[in-house]
């Protein structure tokens, strides 16, 4: 299917002339290509009415400036979708292009103004029927808002349904309705204070590995560190923990879309523009490091770990990776959802999950994921 009219046709980028950097890797896209061809997809959405395509040009010459390090990426630049009449039409043109970029294996990375298009995402996977684990990095939750809803709530309100998991990394608690913390809690989902994941990024890898969608809003990110965005904050991540959290999602196997959403399209700060560049690198490296693991009954290069619980009334199962240091755990999923849960059976963990079914308890992780699938 060609996506050409879907795309301005005045998005061209000065790739740089420095041999061995990104710019020999990219790949402008044009009815001819074969999206089978490339492993990543540099789409740019600006729903605001900025004509001028300056920072999004900004930041396209700032990846092709980069220098990979022992990779060679298959990037295509789909340039900047034309804005639809509607929202609707614009979420509807989003999704049908992640449709057709997922079913040729392609990672749409999708840059754009409003987090809101994560529910274009969602809908690529709802076209397919897939249960799928949503990772949303952000300051605030999106599950409601007073009378303005957030995404969350919109996609949680379509039926049928096929979110199994939503989780949020970096929300800061002055800036949350305590009734978004209090609706997360009961549906099971996770949230993780800005204050919990601070000097332990780490702690974020197995949130992250467990999701289809990862979408990051730069409003999570210190004001002083990124200030091309729209809701500028004292307090947030650092830049090299957004970089990290990139690199989390690229080393996982299960990650399928990537947004990088809230950015103001008027700037023209080439810091800021080098940062998203430097964030694509981040995700491309990580990309070309990954390890399919998954451990099952026939695995090898596993630790497996059988802890029993409450004066062995039961067991869970921990699996260790030998070669990552990655932890699973086992969640029995009942009889009667055992195809639309099979993916769910394992999920990803780290040490101290096993650390705490070692001292006779249920880690938080599992309880919820067990709650999700009854």
């Amino acid at each position: 299917m060609s996506f050409s009219s879907y795309f301005k046709e005045d998005f061209v980028i000065a790739k740089s002339a420095k041999q061995g950097s990104l710019g020999e890797y990219i790949t402008d896209y044009s009815e001819d290509v074969d999206f089978k061809d490339f492993d990543f997809a540099l789409i740019f959405i600006n729903q605001g009415e900025s004509l001028k395509n300056h920072f999004e040009t900004l930041i396209m010459e700032k990846v092709s400036t980069l220098f990979p390090s022992g990779f060679e990426p298959r990037i295509l630049n789909m340039g900047i979708l034309v804005k639809g009449a509607s929202v609707k039409d614009t979420e509807a043109a989003v999704a049908d292009i992640a449709e057709e970029l997922l079913t040729a294996r392609v990672i749409p990375i999708i840059i754009g103004d409003r987090r809101e298009i994560t529910i274009a995402a969602y809908k690529a996977f709802e076209k397919t029927e897939s249960v799928v684990n949503l990772t949303a990095i952000d300051n605030t939750l999106n599950i409601q808002n007073g009378a303005d809803e957030g995404y969350m709530s919109t996609i949680l309100q379509t039926q049928p349904n096929y979110l199994f998991n939503f989780s949020n990394i970096g929300y800061q608690t002055y800036l949350t309705d305590p009734k978004e913390l209090s609706l997360a809690d009961q549906l099971f989902f996770d949230a993780y204070r800005l204050g919990e994941i601070r000097g332990n990024i780490l702690s974020t890898e197995p949130i992250v590995r467990g999701s289809e969608i990862v979408t990051i809003s730069m409003d999570v990110v210190k004001s002083s560190d990124f200030t091309s965005n729209y809701s500028r904050q004292p307090n947030g991540i650092y830049a090299e923990e957004i970089c990290q959290l990139m690199r989390f999602a690229a080393l996982s196997e299960k990650s399928k879309v990537i947004l990088i959403t809230d950015i103001n399209f008027e700037s023209d700060s080439q810091v800021d523009a080098l940062l998203i560049a430097e964030m694509l690198w981040c995700f491309f490296e990580g990309f070309y490091m990954r390890k399919t693991e998954m451990p099952h009954a026939k695995s090898t290069g596993f630790l497996k770990y059988r802890v029993a619980l409450k004066e062995d009334e039961f067991h869970l199962i921990f699996y260790k990776s030998v070669k990552t240091d990655r932890w699973w755990m086992e969640v029995p999923v009942p009889p009667e959802f055992a195809n639309k849960y099979r993916k769910h059976h394992l999920i990803p963990c780290n040490y101290d999950d096993y650390k705490v079914a070692t001292e006779d308890d249920l880690p938080d992780r599992w309880w919820k994921a067990y709650k999700k699938m009854l």
